[in-house]
Order: C-alpha cells, then sequence, then structure tokens
C-alpha cells in the first residue's frame, strides 16, 4: 500500500465545496488503486489521506485529468503532495481496514 497526503489553500467556504467535493468524492470511487480516502480540514486549508494499492497506482492518480482539475482551479493554491509507505503488518493490528486487506 502507498499513502498520499493532499492538501491545498481554498478561497471557497466548505458550504460552497459541498456540492462539488461531493461530486468529486463519487467520481474518485472508480479510481484505479484507490483504497481510500480520508478528506480532511484546518482552516482554509483542506485535502486528504489517500490509500492507494501502489506508488504506480497513485502516481498515476496525480497524472490524471482529474487531479489536473483540482490544480488549476482558480479556488484553489498551495498544493502539497507527500508520499508514504504504508506499514501494513502495523497498521492491521491497529486497526486499518486497508492494511488488513494488503
Amino acid at each position: 500500500m502507498h499513502g498520499v497526503l493532499i492538501t491545498f489553500a481554498s478561497s471557497a467556504s466548505l458550504d460552497d465545496l459541498k456540492e462539488p467535493f461531493t461530486d468529486y468524492a463519487n467520481a474518485l470511487r472508480s479510481m484505479p488503486g484507490l483504497v481510500a480516502k480520508t478528506w480532511i480540514r484546518e482552516g482554509s486549508r483542506v485535502g486528504g489521506f489517500h490509500i492507494f494499492t501502489s506508488r504506480q497506482a497513485a502516481d498515476n492518480y496525480l497524472d490524471s485529468e482529474m487531479a489536473a482539475g483540482l490544480r488549476s482551479n482558480p479556488a484553489f493554491s498551495d498544493f502539497e503532495i507527500r508520499h508514504f509507505d504504508v506499514l501494513d503488518e502495523l497498521s492491521a493490528i491497529t486497526g486499518s481496514p486497508q492494511a488488513a486487506r494488503a
């Protein structure tokens, strides 16, 4: 498994983002290799923890039109993308359903 933390600043309110983010979440469900995404927010920063089946699946998402659409949205700026190896065995011990499947 491979983890990616993606965050960015948003000039739009959460109320304004609810509908487009819901549409995005529904579209993400069909992204090959995406196991799960946990959406996060801190002040004007939004984003998520993404778990992929592999680094290649994560890179495919980051190179996709979906991700490009996020990066090109004028309401979003200051993107940060960090990659992580998931420690599957330890994550399974602490209850991560994604790691338990690995």
